[in-house]
């Protein structure tokens, strides 16, 4: 994909007015909440544990491929209330022993009060922000990067901040961002301010490479130009941190087809879904996802014409 190709496929996605109002209204903080939305479990002698930021409504209107009433019935067989559908944020810290990374940082105060629950989770986990040697993020929209920083200074002070060569290019690109409408713009804004709040400190990767010791960065463009994922190795174990390869489970799991509005390029990212669905069902690799219900972690299998997701047992460290 030339940069031609991925001007129009940027621009693309933004037609139609898509707002950010399709996210569902604000929500109303908690008056009560659940114990700290953290839980650990191992891959080989690495301990992951994943953190909830809290949760974000997508609507309907949002995903494409599907109709209305299709939609609603998908709610209705995952046992789920009529409407807009109740998406996980979820990020991942990866401690080998000598190192902490965190994966994605949440949305920070970007997007309400039912999100920016990260930080309060991390550290209820056990870690302090400081603690944190590298952000790993899977890609730089809102709910991804929001909790990086705070008034343009960085949340993990000592961290390198790692994202893909693509996706700091895209987002960066001013030309782009002027051609996209008022209302996306933001997206941009935010990339580029959690890019700076790093200086020095960040560090691009491209392609299939490590980006720290046990963990590998794996391309998996379509959601956005360089969207990445993360898979942590140890001994014999596998975890393929995914990001944004599903966000609305009930519905894109069985069809792989069904794309969001938000992806850059709508035919890439459903190629790329179907490509790691298949992959991970057939090695029976865990995954792990932003957008899936908390923890976000377990198994995928081949179901029908589709997929489904097995959510991996309570791991009693």
């Amino acid at each position: 994909m030339n940069r031609r190709d991925v001007l129009k496929l940027g621009t693309a996605a933004f037609a139609g007015g898509v707002t950010l109002s399709l996210l569902g209204p604000v929500a109303i903080a908690d008056t009560v909440v659940q114990v700290a939305a953290a839980q650990r479990f191992k891959i080989g002698d690495i301990v992951v544990t994943a953190l909830s930021d809290g949760h974000i409504m997508l609507d309907p209107a949002l995903f494409s491929g599907i109709t209305p009433d299709e939609f609603q019935a998908a709610l209705r067989a995952a046992y789920l209330a009529p409407g807009s559908y109740r998406g996980s944020v979820n990020a991942f810290v990866v401690d080998t022993g000598s190192k902490v990374f965190l994966i994605d940082s949440g949305t920070g105060a970007a997007l309400g009060p039912a999100l920016g629950r990260l930080e309060r989770n991390l550290i209820a986990a056990g870690y302090q922000p400081s603690a944190i040697s590298a952000l790993l993020t899977t890609h730089l929209h809102p709910d991804h990067i929001g909790g990086s920083h705070r008034e343009g200074k960085p949340v993990f002070d000592k961290a390198e901040f790692l994202v893909s060569q693509a996706d700091h290019g895209f987002w960066s690109d001013a030309g782009i961002r002027a051609k996209a409408p008022a209302e996306a713009q933001m997206f941009f804004d935010l990339a580029v301010t959690a890019v700076k709040a790093y200086g020095d400190r960040l560090r691009l990767v491209s392609g299939e490479a490590e980006a720290v010791a046990g963990i590998t960065a794996v391309p998996l463009p379509g959601h956005t130009p360089g969207h990445t994922g993360y898979r942590v190795t140890s001994g014999k174990d596998t975890l393929l941190i995914w990001g944004d390869i599903i966000h609305a489970g009930p519905v894109q799991f069985a069809r792989p087809d069904v794309t969001l509005s938000f992806d850059v390029d709508q035919p890439l990212a459903a190629k790329t879904r179907k490509a790691v669905l298949e992959q991970v069902a057939r090695d029976r690799v865990m995954i792990a996802g932003a957008h899936i219900p908390f923890p976000g972690v377990g198994h995928v299998e081949a179901a029908g014409a589709g997929y489904r997701f097995v959510p991996a047992e309570w791991d009693y460290l």
